[in-house]
């Protein structure tokens, strides 16, 4: 059982409090409603709804409490603690986040460790995501939150902030990671780059990285997130301020990093001067034509719409030489008069055999190189 909240209060007498035995529940407040209240007070569940899942479904499996419009709408979930459910595998919670004093909240839940002890029990857990809103301010650099010392043994899958993870005792266990609640200031990336390092089993990562400016050499930056995470099967990065072709280039050179890379995905700052979504991805496919899947995002970060345009890229190899052919392509969004679209098609790629294609790549930038050093060479006289 899932429902979506808006505006309109709880009914603690609604239907949707009396089920039993439920395996699966979920009670989200929407994305998108109007509040701009970084302290916003959280609201009292009905107490019929902790009474059906605290008291009568032991079975459960998944749950979720959590706004995704925590500035407008946001609920006291504290009493979760509270619970005893063996079979308990998902859970998300949220929001978590700063007080007027500047704690870390909600106090009843953080400041005794009760959600710490309440973690520690349970066993089963597999995928565990934290809702933070740090919108209006940065995180601090360290938290007291913490995942639980010695317990979670089937956690596979966290979703939250990197400075949880800086004490978990089983790091092996984490094979997806998702660090997108929040854009880490590449000023982070030293405290990040080892927290990654420690999870040796990582196939999977999300990551959101803010650039101070983009116009500089962040190379070091990208190919240091990726080095410290070899084993990538996916990686999906996002830059939602300004993300010049300069930048995608520096990213794109570390690729090499992750030999068993599969799906890339970019999320980046769009302006109208940008290359478009197509050339984004067949300039990746060049750079890692083992690629099965490109996936490319242009995004605002102050704007109403925050996704403007995407695109679907599955990249369909030779099987005489494993050379890439063609792209299947989708494609939907907005364009530059507002006007919604949504295509499909097929782009066929002329890389030619892997050698090929790189020396194509070197006798071009030689040209070029030569054509500049002879026109510098000119204005000299």
């Amino acid at each position: 059982m899932s429902t979506n909240i808006g505006t309109q209060s709880l009914d603690a007498n609604s239907s949707l409090f009396k089920f039993s035995n439920l395996t699966s529940f979920s009670i989200i407040v929407r994305h998108g409603l109007p509040g701009s209240d970084p302290f916003l007070p959280a609201e009292e569940l009905p107490h019929t709804f902790w009474d059906m899942i605290l008291h009568r479904c032991p079975t459960l499996e998944e749950l979720a409490i959590c706004s995704f419009s925590s500035s407008a709408r946001v609920f006291n979930f504290d009493r979760v603690v509270e619970g005893s459910w063996p079979a308990l595998h998902s859970l998300t919670l949220g929001s978590f986040g700063y007080n007027e004093d500047f704690s870390l909240g909600p106090l009843t839940l953080l400041n005794d460790g009760a959600i710490t002890r309440f973690l520690g029990n349970q066993r089963s857990l597999k995928y565990l995501r934290f809702i933070w809103n740090f919108r209006s301010f940065m995180s601090p650099d360290e938290v007291s939150f913490t995942l639980p010392s010695k317990s979670l043994p089937s956690l596979t899958t966290f979703i939250g902030i990197y400075q949880q993870l800086a004490k978990l005792d089983n790091p092996e266990t984490i094979e997806t990671l998702d660090l997108t609640c929040e854009p880490i200031y590449q000023t982070r990336m030293p405290a990040v780059c080892p927290i990654l390092r420690s999870l040796p089993n990582l196939t999977s990562l999300e990551i959101w990285v803010h650039l101070f400016d983009p116009n500089t050499d962040n190379a070091q930056i990208f190919h240091g997130i990726m080095e410290a995470c070899p084993k990538l099967t996916d990686l999906h990065f996002m830059c939602t301020n300004s993300f010049t072709s300069r930048q995608l280039k520096q990213l794109i050179s570390g690729l090499h990093h992750l030999p068993k890379l599969k799906r890339f995905s970019l999320t980046k700052g769009h302006t109208y001067l940008d290359e478009s979504m197509l050339a984004t991805a067949v300039r990746i496919v060049k750079v890692a034509p083992k690629l099965k899947q490109v996936n490319v995002r242009w995004a605002r970060e102050r704007c109403p719409n925050h996704l403007k345009q995407e695109g679907n890229y599955d990249v369909l190899h030779s099987e005489a030489s494993g050379v890439p052919t063609a792209l299947a392509v989708v494609e939907r969004g907005i364009n530059f008069v507002g006007a919604a679209f949504s295509r499909q098609y097929r782009h066929t790629l002329r890389l030619g055999a892997p050698v090929e294609w790189q020396k194509t790549v070197s006798k071009t930038k030689n040209v070029v190189r030569k054509r500049v050093n002879s026109m510098l060479s000119i204005r000299g006289q």
